[in-house]
């Protein structure tokens, strides 16, 4: 039997958190992680804190949603 696709929509919302601004990624059930915006470097970090580097900020959010389909249960 196969599984049918979902369409899940996203979700971004751009925050100001300790002088950074922040891009926050989320559903309407679950929140996917946040980017740190920066001159030419983007953070993205997990729900659970762990932090990955990325060299533009279309590879961290790729990084968050496939971190994201990877843990859906």
């Amino acid at each position: 039997m196969s599984k049918t696709e979902k369409n899940i929509q996203i979700f971004e919302t751009e925050k100001m958190i300790n002088g950074k601004v922040v891009l926050e990624l989320t559903t309407k059930k679950a929140k996917l992680g946040m980017i740190e915006l920066g001159d030419s470097r983007y953070i993205a970090i997990y729900p659970n804190g762990e932090r990955f580097r990325a060299s533009s900020q279309d590879e961290a959010v790729n990084l968050l949603i496939r971190n994201f389909h990877l843990h859906l249960s």
